[in-house]
This record gives C-alpha cells, structure tokens and sequence, in this order.
C-alpha cells in the first residue's frame, strides 16, 4: 500500500476517534441556547467537581447537564427580570465577588509550591495518664486529685528513663518497651516536626532540643508526659523536601502544610502593608464612624459592617430561619475575614491575575452561580410559610420516632419525650427545608420541560 494511503487511513481514524470528544460538540439544546462539550467541561471545573468521576456514568452526566441548564436559564429569568441590576444583588455580589478573588488567589499561592521552613526529625517516649477509673467494671473520670497523682507517676517514670539515657540506652529500645504512642513500633519515630505540629507546646519544645540530644525534663501535656529526642534540624524547601523525607505519606502531608503556611504567612505580609490601616482587634462597634480597616484608598467602617450583618440576618429570615444575636466576637471575625479577602483581592489586580482567560471564565460562571441561587431563594422559593399547626402536628406524628428518648434512671431505661418548645424552631426549620425542596423540584421540571430541554445521549460517554 503506498505511503499516502496509509497516512489517510490514520488521519481518519486519528480524525474519528477525537471527532468523539470535540469542545464544539452539543450536548444538550434548550429553547435559545445550548449547551457545548467545552461549556460543560468549563462549568464542572469551575465548579470543583470531579470530571473524571462524572464522566464514568451517563447517568450522572443528563443529571449534572439539567443543573447546569437550570443554572442558564435561571440567570436568563433573573436578567430578563432585572433581578441582576438591582441595588441588593449587587450588594451580595460586591462580596462575593471579593471572596472569589480572594480565594481564586488563595489557591494559587498554595499550590505554587513555594515555602522554606525549619523542621525537626523527632523521636518520643510518650506515657498517657488515663484520666478514668473501672469502679464495678464502669469507667468513671478521676477527680482532680487523682489525676494529679496519675500525672506526677507518669512523670517519675520519666525521669527514671531520662536517667536510663543518660546511662547510654539507646532511645529507640527504651521506646518500643515504654512508649503509649503508636509509634513505638518504629522506636518512637514521629518523622519531621514543623511549627505547629502536635500543637504549639509541643512544637515549641522540639526546638528547643539540641540536634542529636533528647529533654533532660519531662514534658507535660494534657493527660501524656514525654521524653523527645531530636535526631536532625533541617531547612525544608519544594527543591529539597523529597530528598530529605522517604516516608511519601508524610512527603505530601508536610508540602500541603508547608505550603498552606507559606499562604498564610503572604496573607499576613499583605495585612502588614504600609498603606493597610487594621483596627479589627481593638476597634469597639458602638460608633457607625469608626474605621475598622483601610486597604489602600477603600474604606471599611462601623456602619458598613453594620449593613453585612442586617444583610445576614434578612437573608436567615427569607430562608425560614430564626433571629440569632450576632456578637461582637463574631463580627470581629466577619471583619478580619473581609480584610483577607480585600487584600487578596488587590494581590490578585496587582499580578494581573484578572486578565487571565481562566480566571475571567471562572468568575462568570461564579456571578452566573450567584445570580441563579439568588434569584431562586429571593424570587421562585419566596413566601413559604410554616404554621404553628403545621409544626405542632409534624413533632405530634413523629414524638415516637423523633422526639422520644431511652434514658437510664435508677439502671433502668426510661422513655423520655423531648418538650414541644425545645424542638419547636427546629422543626420549623425543617418544615421550611421540605417546602422549599418540593417547591424548587416542581419549579425546575416545569422550568426545563418549558424550555424543552434535550439531552443529545449519543455524545455522553460512560455507562
């Protein structure tokens, strides 16, 4: 067969087999619109989903492309409504729109791979007081006093290893023959230890041991007393981590943390800019005046958290759930989070991260998700009501099977029915969740079925 024929018999194969799989290729049509392999591929990674996993059934693909067209066709209503354009929806999506830059940049950093740290490879004896008592073959929590006691046995036991150390007995042998942690079995070996690891207190002690020597003073924490031993202190870094840790397990483990802290560490830079003002922790919310913090030119005062929180709390009640009391705790943290997001965000304009095609792609089909769940909970699932009847004849068909408890009293099991007033507002909540479920259900098929939605099942792939 000469050359040329044998190039066009593959050509057509090679051309047949992707003709399959084409960005262009319709998956799906609705009245006005469609829905491409591409958009489709798009939207599930904006969205985070697993596309492989999707891929694998054609059952779950029809289901993900009838979200998917709901979603288009819900924008479609809320824009041909204006729902878009008015003053509240853009006040929800003034902050969401924040949060996605924030977190769009957030991913980046810690998947850059960028960190240096100081670890320590460690080595423990670990000795558990345990905190209870068998008394007739019953547990019963020890009394202060006796937890004392139990500690201060752990911690003459300590003291007499330590004093075996000194002697020369090797850490590893004392380990496996005392130690309470699981890893005995390695000689006490807990891999490497960074800032933060087993808690602050145990952390801190790592590195304040000597490379190559062990704590001449047991260590208290909680309930366990420890003997450590630090075998190497090293500088971990992407290039050499691999290098340094065999265990892969604990490899990917450090990089995810490591590389978690190397974002944290960025954010709180960005926080300490020269042109960041931050009053989050000592600011009082009595005067709506007050600056909170300043990012550059943007402003965000007393009264502007003032408006988020109401804006909270009117979306809680459109959803059917009670009032809560917002506190100054809570705010303080509302605001320290609004701060990370404002200077994410500006971080995110600074690289140019916003003139990205991926990133534009991504923050459409976000505003897009926004829009369409707004519109559905503020428009298509507003009004819906619960009675007191309704509650009342709902915790009354299920006091059996719900709302009825066996205690033990006396050694005997005793049922118990939970008073109407404390499942009261919960069963409101629940009441409102079914009718809002039942009415989005009948809303989308006739929704769908309206738009004539049709789902082209020769392109799916799977089973």
């Amino acid at each position: 067969m000469k050359t040329w024929k044998i190039m066009s018999i593959v050509f057509a194969a090679v051309v047949a087999v992707s003709g399959c799989k084409r960005e262009g290729d319709v998956l799906a049509t609705y009245n006005g619109g469609q829905i491409t392999r591409g958009d489709f591929y798009e939207w599930m990674e904006a969205r985070r989903m697993s596309k492989e996993s999707i891929l694998k059934k054609v059952a779950q693909q029809k289901t993900h492309l009838e979200r998917f067209a709901t979603e288009k066709l819900l924008v479609r209503e809320a824009k041909n409504a204006g729902f878009d354009a008015s003053e509240e929806f853009l006040y929800l999506k003034n902050h969401a729109v924040r949060n996605f830059y924030s977190q769009y940049m957030s991913r980046q950093i810690s998947t850059q791979g960028k960190f240096s740290e100081k670890a320590a490879k460690a080595r423990i004896i670990k000795l558990t007081a345990k905190n209870f008592k068998l008394v007739n073959n019953k547990r019963q929590k020890l009394t202060d006093a006796e937890m004392n006691e139990a500690l201060n046995e752990k911690m003459e036991k300590a003291k007499k290893l330590i004093a075996e150390l000194d002697k020369g007995e090797p850490f590893d042998e004392l380990a496996k023959k005392n130690s309470d942690d699981f890893s005995k079995r390695k000689g006490g070996d807990i891999g490497y230890i960074i800032a933060g690891m087993r808690g602050e207190d145990f952390s801190k002690a790592v590195f304040s041991v000597k490379e190559g020597t062990y704590t001449k003073e047991p260590l208290k924490i909680g309930n366990a007393v420890y003997i450590i031993q630090v075998d190497e202190v090293v500088n971990l870094t992407e290039d050499n981590i691999e290098d340094v840790i065999d265990d892969k397990v604990q490899q990917m483990g450090l990089k995810r943390r490591l590389m978690y802290n190397s974002s944290q560490g960025l954010q709180e830079r960005l926080i300490k800019a020269e042109d960041v003002v931050n009053n989050v922790d000592t600011v009082q919310f009595y005067n709506p005046a007050d600056l909170i913090f300043k990012v550059g030119e943007n402003e965000f005062r007393v009264a502007d958290l003032n408006r988020l929180v109401n804006f909270i709390l009117k979306k809680r009640r459109g959803m059917g759930r009670p009032d809560m009391v917002i506190e100054d705790k809570i705010k303080r943290e509302l605001a320290r989070r609004i701060l990370r997001e404002e200077v994410l965000m500006r971080e995110a304009k600074k690289k140019g991260i916003d003139k990205e095609e991926k990133f534009k792609k991504e923050l459409a089909f976000f505003v897009d998700y926004n829009i369409a769940g707004t519109y559905e909970s503020e428009v298509v699932l507003a009004d819906i009501t619960v009675t007191p009847q309704d509650v009342r004849d709902y915790y009354t068909k299920n006091l059996d099977k719900m709302y009825t408890r066996n205690l033990n009293e006396g050694g005997k099991s005793v049922k118990k029915v939970i008073p109407f007033d404390e499942v009261r507002k919960s069963i409101e909540a629940r009441l409102v969740d079914m009718k809002r479920s039942e009415k989005r259900k009948a809303w989308v098929d006739e929704l769908l079925k309206k738009n004539n939605l049709k789902i082209n099942d020769s392109e799916l792939s799977g089973d």
